[in-house]
C-alpha cells in the first residue's frame, strides 16, 4: 500500500474514532504511520498483550508500544509534513497522547528505553503541545530536532541540535539550546547544561575522563577554588591520586577535579587523557570559584582553613 493511500487510511481511522467518541468529548484521538527503516519492529496495541511483528508499515495510535531489537529501525510519522520520530535498534517507545487536527493538537510520546530522533520541521500552532516524557525527565519542544537516549538503570539524557527544548522534573526546570544536552538520573536532580553533540560527548563533559598526572619528584599539586594562581588555596593532592579529570579551562592549563566532597583546580602541563574521552567540559578561564561550602576535611575543617594553618 503506498503513503498516500495510508494516510486515506489513516483519515478513516480518524472518522472512526469520531463516531465512537460522545459529541461533547475533547477533540479526537489520532493516528501515526509506522515504518519499518530495516532488521525487527513490533508492535504491541492498546489493551493487549502480544508483540507483533510489523513487516512494512502499520497505523498506530495511543496506548501503542513499539519496539526494536538489535537491528531494527524504524519512523513514525504523526503529520506528513515534517513532525516525526526515528526510533534506533534496541528501543521502546509509546503513544501516550496525540489529539486534535493537523493545526492544533497534542502529542506526548514516551521513550522508555534506547534511543529516539525528534524531529518538528514546522512551527507549532500556539495552541499545539509536543512533549516527550523518559524515567527521569520531561521534554517539551517547538519547532525544533533532537535526541534521546534512556539507560536500562532509567539514566536518560537529551541533545537538541536545532531549536529550544525544555527538560524538567518535579524540582526544576532546564533550557537547553541547539548544541547543548543535559542528563539525569532516575529521580535525580537535573545535570548541568553542557556543550554536547553526541551522547558520548556529553557523558564525558558530566562524568570526566580517565587521565594520569606526574609531577617531579611525587611534589603534591595545589588544589585552588578557580583556575588561577591568584585563587583561594583549598588544599594538596599528590598527582597520583588523581585518575578522573572533570573539565578543562579553554586555554588548556587548568584540570577541574573532585575534591573533598565539591570541587577544585589544579594547574598540570603533564596530563595524558585517555585517548578514548569524547572530550572534556571546557571551562572559560575566567570561570567563577567553586562553592567552597561542599569542602570537607576529616577534622570537620574546611580544607582552606587547613592550608591556611599549615595542616
Amino acid at each position: 500500500m503506498g503513503a498516500k493511500n495510508w494516510w486515506k487510511a489513516i483519515g478513516v481511522a480518524i472518522v472512526m474514532l469520531m463516531g465512537l467518541a460522545p459529541v461533547v468529548a475533547q477533540q479526537p484521538e489520532l493516528a501515526a504511520l509506522l515504518e519499518v527503516m530495516e532488521g525487527v519492529v513490533e508492535v504491541n496495541r492498546v489493551n493487549t498483550e502480544q508483540w507483533i511483528a510489523v513487516r512494512v508499515e502499520a497505523i498506530v495510535g495511543v496506548g501503542d508500544r513499539i519496539r526494536t531489537d538489535t537491528t531494527g529501525e524504524a519512523r513514525v510519522t504523526f503529520f506528513a509534513d515534517g513532525i516525526e520520530t526515528d526510533i534506533r535498534p534496541n528501543t521502546e517507545m509509546r503513544i501516550e497522547q496525540f489529539r486534535g487536527n493537523e493545526q492544533t493538537f497534542e502529542l506526548q510520546v514516551e521513550v522508555i528505553l534506547g534511543q529516539t530522533l525528534q524531529r518538528i520541521e514546522r512551527a507549532l500552532d500556539a495552541s499545539s503541545s509536543y512533549s516527550v516524557t523518559t524515567p527521569a525527565m520531561s521534554l517539551a519542544a517547538r519547532g525544533t530536532q533532537f535526541a534521546i537516549r534512556v539507560e536500562e538503570s532509567g539514566r536518560s539524557a537529551m541533545l537538541v541540535s536545532e531549536g529550544n527544548v525544555e527538560a524538567a522534573n518535579p524540582e526544576e526546570v532546564e533550557a537547553v539550546a541547539p548544541g547543548f544536552g543535559i542528563r539525569a538520573e532516575s529521580a535525580g536532580e537535573l545535570s548541568d547544561v553542557v556543550r554536547a553533540a553526541t551522547f558520548e560527548a556529553l557523558d564525558a563533559s558530566l562524568d570526566g575522563c580517565s587521565a594520569v598526572l606526574t609531577t617531579i619528584d611525587d611534589v603534591s599539586l595545589n588544589v585552588r577554588q578557580a583556575p588561577s594562581i591568584d585563587a583561594a588555596l583549598v588544599g594538596y593532592i599528590a598527582a597520583a591520586d588523581i585518575d578522573i579529570l572533570i573539565g578543562v579551562t579553554e586555554a588548556g592549563k587548568w584540570y577541574r577535579i573532585e575534591f573533598q566532597g565539591g570541587f577544585g583546580w589544579v594547574q598540570s602541563t603533564t596530563a595524558v587523557i585517555d585517548e578514548n574521552c569524547a572530550g572534556l567540559r571546557l571551562f572559560p578561564d575566567d570561570v567563577a570559584p567553586e562553592d567552597a561550602s561542599l569542602f570537607e576535611t576529616s577534622n570537620g575543617t574546611s580544607p582552606q582553613e587547613s592550608a591556611t594553618s599549615g595542616g
